[in-house]
């Protein structure tokens, strides 16, 4: 059984005064489209960590199925929002998919395409690349959790350090999209990126 969990505790201080997950995509948002791609993939389960505007993004995802979870130290970094999200697995969890809320670019097929591998390989992490760059999202072996809670938040490098330092479990996955190495950190990439999104129709056809 794989889990997802979604990033999407941060302040997006980049993309001010807009805030990152709930800008448009398509006839969604974009955390909107998110967990509309997660969802419809082989994932078990889903939990979306929050922190920032929290209040925000629940009323803006009520009904889609999520669960969420809070991560009070979200302003520390990345890292204490996995960790958030590690501690939030079910005991029948065998590995989880980590999900950025700046990739709504990533598609169910792409998901599925992961957890497949994951599923036919015997690595405990599976990486996408594209021209032989690694991207995300990726998915780790819950033999790691305990290692990653021990980890010091402040460390620098964080949880890339600690998977740079497996690379013997390690499995790559080619994928056709260069959108595994795409994000939408400054208002540039939104303007580019958001162009391949769905049309965006009548308001009133808006979903999460």
């Amino acid at each position: 059984m794989i889990s997802g969990i979604l990033l999407a505790a941060g302040e997006s201080k980049r993309m001010l005064p807009n805030f990152k997950p709930l800008l448009k995509w398509g006839r969604r948002t974009v955390i909107g489209e998110c967990v509309h791609q997660l969802r419809n993939s082989q994932l078990a389960d889903i939990h979306v960590v929050l922190g920032h505007r929290e209040a925000d993004i629940r009323s803006r995802l009520a009904g889609t199925g999520v669960q969420f979870t809070i991560n009070e130290d979200y302003r520390k970094g990345m890292l204490t929002s996995v960790k958030t999200g590690l501690a939030m697995l079910g005991p029948n969890t065998d590995a989880v998919l980590i999900a950025l809320v700046d990739q709504p670019m990533i598609k169910t097929a792409l998901v599925n395409q992961l957890i497949e591998a994951y599923g036919d390989g015997s690595k405990g992490t599976v990486i996408p690349t594209f021209n032989g760059k690694h991207g995300h999202p990726i998915i780790l072996s819950v033999n790691y959790v305990d290692e990653i809670m021990q980890l010091d938040d402040d460390a620098e490098g964080g949880l890339r350090n600690f998977i740079n330092g497996h690379q013997d479990d390690w499995l790559e996955v080619p994928v056709n999209t260069p959108d595994v190495l795409e994000d939408i950190d400054l208002p540039e990439h939104y303007e580019r990126l958001s162009k391949q999104a769905e049309p965006l129709y009548a308001y009133h056809n808006w979903h999460p």
